[in-house]
């Protein structure tokens, strides 16, 4: 299994990541993609690159669009000198958001659109947030699409419509434990379905817990934060939804995973 998208840099594990890590290996996590958020963590996931881990640990580097605000005036060479130590890095999480109306719509594009123009350069895959804006991802991506390595839209909750056309781009498009909620109707329905050659799992850790998953730990907020070790609740009802075996998503998502990544 190939995790294509957590955050284990996140403060919210640092108490348990060593068993996190292990909890992974020990289900049959071969890969995960840590994708950094901004700045303040982007040495976080450097550090995890470095490390001996059970698995095929795949960084990404970028500024998240709720973290666009503050920014210092050489965040972008930082970004750039920051792939270039790190030549299999991808760009990333990085986007536009509709979830927190605090950040302003002009500045996301702004950082998100100078952040391909760094991927473009370095030819480096992306790995895309488009929560609640999807339709403007889309349309922000298409000039890029076929001119980066690959174009990975994680935790997509879209129309069909919106699927269809990043699926003509040529992107790959990640499920998260969303997935598992039977009331999740349009994420269901784009798992069913999406081509084997363009899907990828993920769980976004520390977010996005599954039904039916382990916890990593317990939030500051009451909630249970979410590991790579229950992406084998996403596979399982990715399974479920297109009438194959888990072992058969497994083999794809991760083949997926590793021409996109890797």
């Amino acid at each position: 299994m190939f995790d294509a998208h957590a955050h284990l840099q996140s403060p919210l594990l640092s108490g348990v990541l060593t068993r996190v890590i292990d909890d992974a290996a020990r289900v049959g996590v071969t890969g995960v993609c840590c994708c950094a958020t901004m700045p303040d963590d982007w040495s976080a996931v450097a550090e995890l690159a470095r490390a001996r881990l059970p698995f095929v640990l795949v960084p990404a580097f970028g500024v998240h669009p709720w973290y666009v605000q503050g920014l210092s005036d050489d965040w972008d060479e930082q970004l750039v000198g920051l792939l270039d130590a790190h030549p299999v890095a991808a760009v990333g999480e990085i986007g536009l958001d509709g979830l927190r109306d605090e950040v302003p719509a002009a500045l996301q594009e702004e950082v998100f659109l100078r952040q391909l123009d760094i991927a473009e350069a370095l030819h480096r895959p992306v790995i895309l947030h488009g929560a609640r804006v999807w339709g403007r991802l889309t349309e922000r991506i298409k000039p890029y699409a076929r001119r980066l390595p690959a174009v990975v839209v994680h935790g997509f909750s879209g129309s069909a419509e919106i699927l269809k056309q990043l699926l003509n781009l040529g992107a790959y498009v990640s499920f998260a434990g969303s997935v598992c909620n039977p009331r999740a109707a349009k994420v269901r329905a784009a798992v069913r379905d999406i081509p084997d050659s363009q899907m990828l799992i993920e769980t976004d850790t520390p977010d996005i817990f599954p039904q039916g998953g382990a916890p990593a730990a317990t939030g500051t907020d009451g909630k249970p934060l979410n590991q790579p070790a229950n992406l084998r609740y996403v596979l399982e009802e990715v399974a479920r939804l297109r009438n194959t075996t888990p072992e058969a998503v497994s083999d794809i998502t991760g083949a997926n995973a590793r021409r996109a990544l890797l």
